[in-house]
């Protein structure tokens, strides 16, 4: 289970977006921040069983960055952050709802299999090939055109359902982060 907040004050396109992976992420929680500490979000996390947390940082108004957390009874461990050049919210891509979903997976072809494993480790799911999408309802594709993109698709029928981010760069935690 997937906890979606942002930093303290978001901008309203922030907003939107954390509400539009509130709805294509499977079992996710989404949680407006306030005044909440990240000690207070790991608190919260423990409780509800969530086992990732995912920050989304603002810049100049728009989505800047996914900062993924696991939480431990100490401590929330980074794990991750997506460094996002821009933005386009399901409402900018299509008209359709988000279908219920319960499988999730991160989808790419050979050239970006050490991305696709990195973002899959930060959203606790499994990382595909493209081709083996069969038996997911909803797949994070990664595309390398322009580059890096990141799209959300329903699997079958394939179609996009957005959101959709181009990422400028992900950086990994070590395991020796406290």
């Amino acid at each position: 289970m997937i906890l979606i907040t942002t930093t303290r004050r978001p901008s309203k396109r922030t907003r939107s977006f954390a509400r539009d992976l509130y709805h294509v992420l499977p079992n996710s929680i989404r949680r407006n921040r306030g005044k909440m500490s990240l000690e207070d979000l790991n608190e919260l996390a423990i409780r509800t069983g969530v086992d990732r947390i995912i920050v989304i940082g603002t810049q100049r108004g728009n989505p800047s960055s996914l900062t993924f957390y696991e939480p431990t009874p100490s401590h929330l461990k980074p794990i991750s952050t997506v460094s996002l050049s821009g933005v386009s919210l399901r409402r900018e891509i299509t008209k359709k709802r988000a279908p219920p979903s319960k499988r999730f997976c991160v989808a790419s072809s050979d050239e970006l299999e050490s991305e696709a494993e990195l973002l899959a480790r930060s959203f606790n799911v499994r990382s595909v090939k493209l081709e083996e999408l069969k038996g997911f309802d909803i797949s994070l594709i990664l595309t390398s055109e322009g580059g890096l993109k990141a799209s959300f698709y329903r699997v079958s029928p394939l179609e996009e359902l957005g959101p959709r981010m181009r990422i400028s760069g992900i950086k990994e935690y070590g395991e020796g982060i406290s």
